[in-house]
């Protein structure tokens, strides 16, 4: 069972085990750009969890009510609380704790991390749950980060990721969340490289603003 991966040991074809975001990174990583130390916690690691705390049962329960596309709004933001709160209650499996200790360690007590989500179907070329899983920057400390880690599981069941799913036909069933731990570099302005520009192929495209890029990925700065 492999819990965690170094970006060194993750190749192009394990974004159904890391998600697409530990990927990329990997990419950058074997390309020989300058990436903050990772750790990336794996499917297997979410579906342990899951499992120690019979979640599959309270997944299936709840959205097992009524028939998933019948859902209103207001049924599915229940159903997605009620997931939701289980996940943060349920403890992170103790074969989880151990296989992150060491890389905690390294990084200190005192080393802000960056929690992220990376679920397989992130970053695709069909689909992008921009801005529909949580991550969280400025993370520091053993608790803080399991914290976070559960905090970044659960955002799986949110109301918006599962309408983001339904929208799209998306199996719900067989979702599945990894987590990317990183150093957070903390510099004067951050921001977001697209690859190609949405109004001209022939480009690229950087976004910026001061400081963490937060609300330039939540929409709430003006790049």
């Amino acid at each position: 069972m492999n819990l965690i991966l170094g970006l060194d040991q993750i190749g192009d074809d394990d974004a159904p085990q890391v998600g697409g975001k530990a990927v990329a990174l990997a990419s950058l990583h074997r390309a020989g750009l300058s990436v903050p130390s990772t750790l990336c916690l794996t499917t297997e690691a979410y579906e342990l969890f899951v499992q120690r705390a019979s979640l599959r049962a309270v997944i299936h329960q709840e959205l097992g009510r009524k028939r998933f596309h019948d859902l209103r709004w207001e049924e599915l933001w229940d159903v997605a609380l009620r997931i939701s709160n289980r996940f943060l209650r349920a403890p992170v499996p103790e074969e989880v704790v151990l296989a992150i200790e060491p890389y905690l360690a390294a990084a200190g007590p005192e080393r802000a991390l960056a929690v992220r989500s990376s679920a397989p179907g992130e970053d695709s070329s069909t689909t992008s749950f921009a801005g529909l899983h949580d991550s969280f920057v400025g993370v520091r400390g053993k608790e803080s980060t399991l914290e976070a880690i559960q905090q970044v599981w659960a955002s799986l069941w949110t109301d918006r990721a599962l309408l983001y799913r339904r929208e799209l036909g998306i199996e719900v069933d067989s979702s599945a969340m990894a987590v990317v731990i990183q150093e957070l570099v903390e510099g004067e302005v951050s921001g977001v490289v697209f690859g190609v520009h949405p109004n001209d192929p022939g480009l690229m495209a950087v976004e910026a603003v001061y400081g963490l890029n937060q609300g330039l990925v939540d929409g709430t700065i003006e790049p």
